[in-house]
């Protein structure tokens, strides 16, 4: 069924407003079940809420659809109060909701008592901390048997030494690379299946893929890092030449 999803990111969100996003998620007919917004630093509580109260719980031939999924990372005109009064608004009669993300938004974690299973909220409280942020979870095999309450490695980004790419915790004896993403770190399989500048051979993780400099579409691997952009002033598409 069309518009019962609505995402919208970068590099359009700073377009988005709430007239703009109503008019959006009027097409859904009130049958929308997920809104991703990211980055949406205009949209303020008072258009969400609007949009929340479109899309209340929809019976049809006895199956009920709901707006389930609710993604504002970087939302940040949005405050908790708003975000606290469309969470009640949406589970109502017992309804829980499967995704709930708002890091970047607010610090929140007393939402997690909507939610049905853990995990479905982007945001916990962090056990070595005691602050609300984002935990990974731990990709390593070990830790996966553990169980998640269970694992050592439970913790934010912070506090425990992690793969920026895969989240896979990092001990004294594990062999990691330096990202050329400005202090990251990533494990030696990621490092092996990133693509690397052309220049020091630094990896780039997913997450900064946007800061690479003169990246072709016709080869991903063809660009430099801002370090050696800067220092060299060299095109990626330049030959390298050895003195």
């Amino acid at each position: 069924m069309l518009w019962t999803k609505v995402v919208v990111e970068p590099p359009l969100s700073p377009r988005l407003t709430d007239v703009i996003l109503w008019e959006f998620t009027s097409k859904s007919a009130g049958k929308l079940n997920t809104l991703i917004l990211r980055k949406c630093r205009r949209v303020t509580n008072i258009g969400l809420r609007r949009v929340v109260d479109a899309n209340p719980m929809i019976k049809k031939n006895d199956l009920c659809s709901y707006l389930s999924q609710l993604i504002v990372t970087g939302c940040t005109e949005l405050v908790p109060e708003g975000i606290i009064a469309c969470v009640e608004t949406l589970t109502k009669n017992n309804h829980k909701l499967e995704t709930l993300h708002i890091n970047g938004a607010i610090d929140l974690s007393a939402l997690s008592t909507y939610l049905p299973q853990e995990g479905a909220i982007d945001l916990e409280v962090c056990p070595k901390c005691d602050q609300v942020r984002i935990i990974p979870p731990c990709s390593r095999e070990t830790c996966k048997r553990e169980g998640r309450k269970a694992q050592e490695c439970r913790g934010c980004w912070y506090c425990v030494p992690r793969c920026m790419e895969c989240a896979v915790c990092l001990g004294p004896d594990t062999e990691v690379e330096e990202a050329a993403c400005g202090g990251d770190v990533v494990c030696l399989a990621c490092c092996q299946a990133l693509p690397k500048c052309r220049f020091c051979n630094k990896p780039y993780c997913t997450s900064h893929s946007s800061l690479r400099q003169g990246n072709t579409t016709t080869d991903a691997a063809m660009f430099a890092c801002q370090a050696c952009d800067y220092r060299t002033g060299a095109s990626a598409s330049d030959p390298i030449v050895l003195d």
